[in-house]
């Protein structure tokens, strides 16, 4: 007897549906492939029943991801609110949820004071996205805008610039807060469960993070600029006070903590002690001495690239001094000499100073970029 046998083969998907159509990131996971095939065949030339067979096993979840900042690096300032754009697309097989985060890259002193996520710029309450929790679906680019609150660290000056690290981190199904991490299973053996869909993490390594992690993070950079002052001379330098003695109980016997002639050299009565007699008058120079006055000279210049709001001087004098003598009090912002007004209790306003014991405060309020402040007192020594 002749035996005659045709085996053709058929691979079928069987509800596949549109879910199940190919796309940029592949079958969808959760898809259940079947595979069939058919034995037919005859004997003596009469069809005989054709045998099938099929298996199945389901599409398991590939995590990727992309995501790029859409904000170039610009000056900032410490403290400064500022929006930051970025682009994140779910190049996975599955819609899937990520937390968002911004971070410092190794340095804590970069550390961002607050930040937000939101879908829309300008940012505000009504697009903020709540937990930081965004849905993903496949193939989709999404922009979404970081709101936040530059550090103010005492370490981070002018010219430093300041590296912060945007994350997409994956989230279990489960999640309800943005705190549950998808997991990923690297160890199960597939063969041996065909109908369980696993998770596994593919998207590639991005600044400080390693590849198939289940995160993805993107950098932008901000220059820090801010208001600085230095002494006028020396930009390198702090400001400095300087402190001349400008008369004395020789040169002026009435001399009082309301004097104001300056007998020293350079000053406008050099050479007038009105105490001191002739040969000796014009040639003597106010010393350091008991009941002597001291003028005290500050300059400060704000080099800095931008205002420096609400600017207070203070000091308090060290033992030396008589109480009660800190007196005359003069300031000028941009050499523009400034009328100062007495505000009896500590100043909370431009322009006003208050003399307590031996300590004074000005209140000079905002210095502009280039500016220079000059202050000067007086007080007399013990």
């Amino acid at each position: 007897m002749k035996l005659n046998k045709i085996l053709t083969a058929a691979i079928a998907s069987a509800g596949l549906g549109l879910a199940g159509q190919a796309m940029a990131a592949g079958t969808a996971a959760g898809t259940d492939i079947q595979n069939t095939v058919t034995l037919n065949y005859s004997v003596n030339s009469t069809a005989q029943t054709a045998v099938e067979s099929s298996s199945q096993f389901k599409v398991d979840q590939k995590v990727d991801m992309t995501l790029s900042s859409d904000t170039a690096s610009a000056a900032t300032a410490p403290g400064e609110t500022v929006t930051l754009a970025y682009t994140i697309a779910n190049t996975g097989n599955k819609s899937t949820d990520y937390v968002l985060s911004v971070a410092n890259n190794g340095n804590a002193d970069h550390t961002p004071q607050s930040y937000t996520f939101h879908t829309a710029s300008p940012t505000s309450a009504a697009n903020q996205i709540a937990n930081n929790k965004i849905t993903l679906a496949v193939d989709t680019p999404t922009t979404v805008y970081a709101s936040v609150v530059m550090t103010n660290n005492a370490n981070v000056g002018n010219g430093d610039t300041v590296e912060m690290l945007v994350t997409a981190t994956a989230l279990a199904p489960s999640d309800t807060d943005g705190t549950t991490l998808l997991t990923q299973n690297i160890a199960a053996d597939k063969n041996a469960n065909l109908s369980t869909e696993y998770v596994v993490f593919a998207e590639a390594a991005s600044v400080n993070n390693a590849k198939q992690t289940g995160a993805i993070t993107a950098q932008t950079n901000r220059s820090i600029v801010t208001a600085e002052f230095t002494d006028p001379a020396d930009s390198n330098a702090v400001p400095k006070l300087n402190v001349a003695i400008i008369n004395d109980i020789i040169c002026d016997a009435t001399l009082t903590a309301a004097s104001t002639a300056d007998y020293s050299e350079g000053g406008a009565n050099v050479g007038t002690c009105p105490n001191v007699d002739a040969p000796n008058k014009a040639n003597y120079r106010p010393k350091a001495i008991p009941t002597s006055m001291a003028k005290f000279s500050y300059s400060a210049v704000n080099s800095g690239a931008v205002t420096a709001n609400a600017v207070v001087f203070s000091e308090t004098l060290p033992a030396g001094y008589k109480a009660t003598t800190l007196a005359q009090p003069t300031l000028s912002v941009g050499s523009v000499s400034q009328t100062l007004t007495d505000a009896g209790a500590t100043p909370t306003a431009t322009n006003e100073y208050f003399i307590s014991g031996n300590t004074i405060t000005i209140y000079v309020g905002d210095v502009d970029a280039t500016e220079q402040v000059d202050i000067t007192f007086t007080a007399i020594v013990e």
